[in-house]
């Protein structure tokens, strides 16, 4: 078994089956949860993160030798394996932005006393992920 990140729950490393990663999106439920083709059988946990990208099609070259610098690898975004079968998981974005609201006044407060900004939390879906996009560990 190859070494292949630290367990954020338990900050342990996570050890994984040579061959886990990449994985792949298998579906996407939505914008915010994808099923990946790895499960508790290749070492997948719950609460591990997991970087979602695709490869381009482009072949960068240097511009100076012409030589293959490789494929880019452009981010969906990142999210955390949340339910865990032997096969599959799911994965959900854990990207968040704030929000700043301005609570309202609230009864038996004399007016004015109760407003105060508050940031709500709101998660940020992937980037239109794709079947066949590519997962692994971060």
């Amino acid at each position: 078994m190859e070494l292949n990140n630290i367990d954020t729950v338990t900050n342990a490393p996570v050890l994984a089956k040579k061959g886990t990663f990449p994985a792949t999106i298998a579906k996407v439920i939505d914008d915010y949860k994808l099923v990946i083709n790895r499960g508790s059988e290749n070492g997948i946990r719950e609460g591990q993160r997991m970087l979602v990208y695709y490869v381009s099609d482009e072949d960068i070259k240097d511009p100076n030798t012409g030589e293959s610098l490789g494929y880019l690898e452009l981010v969906r975004g990142t999210g955390k394996i949340i339910f865990l079968q032997d096969k599959i998981a799911i994965l959900e974005s854990d990207k968040v932005q704030y929000k700043r609201i301005l609570s309202a006044w609230k009864p038996g407060f004399p007016i004015g006393s109760g407003d105060q900004i508050i940031e709500e939390p709101q998660r940020i879906p992937f980037e239109n992920p794709q079947i066949g996009d590519q997962v692994k560990p971060i």
